[in-house]
């Protein structure tokens, strides 16, 4: 299990093992071991759920993030370029999980913010060293997904 909590952030994987015990066709009993992995990343409100392409845009926005970050380390005031956003469209209500370089008294920080149907609802800047930790979390989870179990039928 992973758990990582950390400013409104968390990332849970948990893997399910189930054993199934069955006889070949020499009647020897053999045992099956199936896993079930679980990826969940929520910021807020707004939950990634086993969706390996949000999680790449995530993690892909936050290593672009930190190459631009020391790229222009010693750079003082160079602007970084960067605003992406994640949308979730639904009956009851619109979220969009936003991800922005920013800049304030030459000091870089990447403000991640949750609106909801337009209105505000979670927001935190994250330093140099948080971006690496978040990095590091998401990198684990999307390393544990694994692909669906199908049984066909012979």
């Amino acid at each position: 299990m992973i758990d990582f909590e950390f400013k409104g952030i968390c990332v849970h994987v948990t893997v399910e093992v189930t054993r199934s015990e069955f006889k070949d066709s020499g009647g020897h009993r053999l045992n099956r071991f199936d896993r079930n992995t679980r990826v969940k990343a929520s910021f807020w409100d707004f939950v990634i759920f086993n969706d390996l392409y949000e999680l790449a845009m995530v993690k892909s926005t936050l290593n672009y993030f930190m190459q631009a970050y020391w790229k222009r380390s010693n750079k003082a005031g160079s602007k970084i370029e960067l605003a992406t956003a994640l949308f979730h469209d639904d009956y009851y209500n619109s979220q969009a999980l936003n991800l922005i370089a920013r800049q304030k008294n030459g000091i870089q920080s990447l403000e991640v913010s949750l609106t909801e149907d337009g209105r505000p609802t979670g927001e935190v800047y994250l330093g140099g060293q948080e971006v690496i930790m978040l990095d590091i979390a998401i990198g684990k989870a999307i390393g544990l997904l694994s692909p669906e179990i199908v049984y066909l039928e012979n």
